[in-house]
């Protein structure tokens, strides 16, 4: 697999890259069929979402990301996929990300190892957020050149 591109997230109204994908667990958490994304080499998730951490929750901002639906005599025809079209009841709202639970990996400063396969490469610092339920419940920065933690929360 080649690196591949990150979800993003508004943290403190700053926008940053996300290694990890909370939106997976949406599917596997509910039993619902995941879209037939169109996956490309730097993305092979076939969507990138954008999220945000406002007050103590995780919200679902934006996704952008196309699928593939058949049409007459066999043509496919390729379709945005959105916040909307998965949560068309929310009327373009942020939705709370209730059916995460886990770490949101958020890489900072410069890249000091990059490696070719997901999200290996590795950064100058590293924020770490634990969520429950769509509820942040720590924050951890690592600083790998002062070898320092730093916790919040």
């Amino acid at each position: 697999m080649a690196a591949q591109l990150p979800d993003s997230i508004v943290l403190e109204g700053e926008r940053m890259d996300l290694y990890s994908n909370p939106l997976e667990a949406y599917w596997e958490r509910f039993k619902k069929k995941r879209p037939n994304f169109l996956a490309v080499d730097s993305c092979k998730r076939g969507y990138i979402a954008t999220w945000e951490i406002r007050g103590a929750e995780l919200l679902l901002k934006a996704l952008d990301g196309n699928i593939a639906r058949s049409s007459f005599f066999f043509w496919k025809k390729f379709i945005p996929y959105t916040v909307r079209t998965l949560f068309p009841k929310a009327n373009g709202k942020a939705i709370k990300a209730n059916w995460f639970s886990g770490k949101l990996r958020i890489p900072r400063g410069n890249m000091t190892r990059y490696d070719h396969y997901g999200y290996n490469s590795r950064f100058e610092k590293e924020t770490i957020i634990s969520v429950e339920r769509g509820n942040v419940v720590k924050s951890v920065t690592l600083d790998y050149t002062n070898q320092k933690l730093v916790t919040s929360n």
